[in-house]
């Protein structure tokens, strides 16, 4: 529980401590206010239900009424606040905290103390929020170790079609084919198909024309 002294020592370091007006919400500060909390702001002014004290701590925002036979208090966390406008005229401001449950106005005749309060707390408003955002998942990072790689075996060289219609024509002819792979020469160069060789079952198909006689008999073929 705080003290009555400690409260008005708080006051009196800002500046705001109130011997007439206000007396009596001073007073009810030290049942209100927990152990550590400290009074950034006090000001007199009036509210929907009256004349009362608006008090911004370190942690929340307060507004004290107390009256001969009956006590309001509004308690507003920063987390809990959406909005905050401030409005000002020659002899007066006005200050308008909204909740999502909730709206609070308070209207005092110092704009000037005012318009300092409002801007507090929309910086203690922005810290609440900066506070409670996720923070960026922490990645570690992954040390990708050196292997050595196998030594890459030497591919298969597939037969070119030249050396499979030689192949084809040596198991035809029963010869050996002409291969350069064969050879014992540095270069492997593609072998020629020797132009003397020439396979008899590999020979174009042959198309004859036969001419009818006029009495049936039957001509002399054409070969074409």
């Amino acid at each position: 529980m705080v003290t009555l002294q400690e409260v008005e020592k708080q006051l009196t370091a800002i500046g705001a401590n109130n011997r007439f007006w206000g007396r009596a919400e001073i007073i009810e500060l030290q049942h209100i206010l927990v152990p550590g909390e400290q009074i950034q702001a006090s000001l007199n002014g009036r509210y929907q239900g009256g004349f009362a004290t608006f008090v911004a701590t370190d942690q929340r925002l307060l507004l004290v009424d107390k009256k001969l036979f009956y006590l309001t208090v509004e308690d507003m966390r920063y987390d809990m606040i959406a909005e905050v406008d401030f409005g000002a005229q020659l002899m007066s401001g006005s200050i308008r905290v909204c909740t999502p449950t909730k709206t609070l106005s308070f209207t005092t005749f110092k704009p000037g103390p005012l318009r300092q309060v409002a801007s507090y707390i929309q910086q203690r408003v922005m810290q609440v929020r900066h506070q409670y955002q996720p923070q960026q998942a922490y990645q570690p990072e992954v040390t990708v170790e050196e292997t050595t790689a196998p030594a890459p075996q030497p591919a298969t060289a597939e037969p070119t079609p030249t050396e499979a219609l030689n192949g084809m024509y040596a198991a035809m002819l029963g010869t050996q084919a002409i291969s350069g792979a064969d050879t014992p020469t540095a270069s492997v160069e593609p072998a020629l198909p020797a132009p003397q060789r020439r396979n008899p079952y590999m020979n174009p198909p042959l198309m004859m024309r036969r001419r009818i006689g006029r009495f049936g008999s039957i001509g002399t073929p054409n070969a074409s």
